[in-house]
């Protein structure tokens, strides 16, 4: 009697861990990505007091050093580092509930009703936005991969593909963190009560959720 039911939630244990697997590289990339923070803000912090202050002081212009003051390599890495970060956080963004909502409806849902909420907009709105991003994003990195993009005339980084790289990294990890939820979703919605807490999906549920608090 009690091989049935196990034998009955093997599939729904195993989407679980599908969608584990699914949501594991944004959470990384979203982690890693956070220590990005760290030398985005030094840089911008010595490019605003070099061009500011210190490019003016007479041994920085003596020794032509007021150059590497006011550099495009420098302005170019902070809005780099700023859409690496913004793009490899994507994913772990939305698995956690922690991007950006216009809630105006949701508050006035069942706890189940938000669950399908999501899992209805997941397919229907976000999917499809998703597929069009990845489809554009691919063909804007090629283009510039096949050019060997430079920095042209304003000398600030070459090698512009690598960047753009993360227009195609960023909507991939927002891709597998969107499957891995929508997964989770099904099991809360259509599967045994006993995997409730197992497809963390409190979060989606819940209408005063912070994850700030």
């Amino acid at each position: 009697m009690t091989e049935a039911p196990r034998d009955s939630a093997r599939p729904w244990l195993a989407v679980i861990k599908i969608a584990h697997w699914l949501d594991l590289p944004g959470r990384l990339a979203g982690q890693a990505a956070a220590w990005l923070f760290l030398p985005m803000v030094l840089i911008i912090v010595f490019d605003a007091l070099g061009r500011k202050y210190l490019r003016k002081l007479e041994f920085v212009i003596a020794n032509d050093w007021h150059g590497y003051l006011n550099s495009p390599v420098l302005q170019d890495a902070e809005w780099h580092l700023h859409a690496i970060i913004f793009m490899a956080a994507l994913g772990f963004a939305y698995s956690r509930n922690v991007h950006v909502r216009l809630d105006i409806f949701r508050h006035k849902f069942t706890d189940r009703g938000r669950l399908w909420l999501e899992l209805c907009g997941g397919f229907l709105i976000l999917a499809p936005f998703l597929a069009i991003l990845l489809h554009y994003g691919w063909e804007f990195f090629m283009s510039s991969w096949n050019a060997d993009e430079g920095a042209g005339m304003s000398n600030g980084l070459d090698n512009r593909w690598a960047i753009k790289f993360f227009l195609v990294l960023g909507p991939t990890l927002l891709t597998m963190s969107t499957c891995s939820l929508l997964l989770r979703l099904v099991v809360r919605l259509l599967g045994p009560s006993a995997f409730s807490q197992a497809t963390k999906t409190d979060h989606i549920s819940n209408a005063s959720f912070s994850a700030y608090e």
